[in-house]
């Protein structure tokens, strides 16, 4: 969730003859949010999902790139984006490789802070031992997991030991 992604997409003219008047369309789907794109040629309208490609010649190849943002609220779902050629003034002889898909599967994560004392009651002097522990409930794996943790007032910090990561004490 909130990672940019890229699609690409390739309109490719197999021949034996050129191709004009060549449109494909690509409308996003719900859960990502059109951010940009560049093509090879023609143009990309986002809001009605067409590109407008042109003339492409035998043996040739177009791509349009569109990013995006992947939506709140989307988490653990898969988005299907599709692409499919829409118009073109010649007949195309092979019309079922007019389309394509491609899924792409939003990690969802749950992640568990617990802050356990080993003396809730100590005296003036002791040495206390905090233990934190980051739990990830899943199901997909978490990475660049960040977790502050400062000493409260009247704790003065003495050592520390990681069982992963960096602790910074400052």
């Amino acid at each position: 969730v909130g990672d940019t992604i890229t699609f690409t997409i390739a309109v490719t003219n197999n021949g034996p003859d050129g191709a004009t008047g060549v449109e494909v369309t690509d409308l996003l789907p719900s859960g990502v949010t059109y951010v940009s794109n560049t093509t090879t040629q023609g143009t990309y309208a986002s809001g009605t999902g067409i590109w407008t490609v042109g003339s492409v010649a035998a043996s040739a190849s177009d791509t349009l790139s569109i990013t995006a943002t992947v939506d709140t609220g989307t988490a653990g779902s898969t988005i299907t984006n599709t692409a499919s050629v829409t118009a073109s003034n010649e007949t195309d002889t092979n019309s079922g490789n007019d389309s394509d898909s491609r899924d792409i599967t939003v990690t969802a994560v749950d992640l568990a802070v617990t802050k356990t004392v080993d003396d809730a009651s100590p005296s003036e002097g002791e040495t206390l031992v905090y233990t934190v522990l980051v739990t990830n409930l899943g199901p997909d794996d978490a990475t660049g997991i960040q977790v502050t943790d400062h000493l409260p007032e009247g704790v003065t910090h003495q050592g520390h030991a990681a069982s992963g990561g960096n602790y910074a004490p400052g």
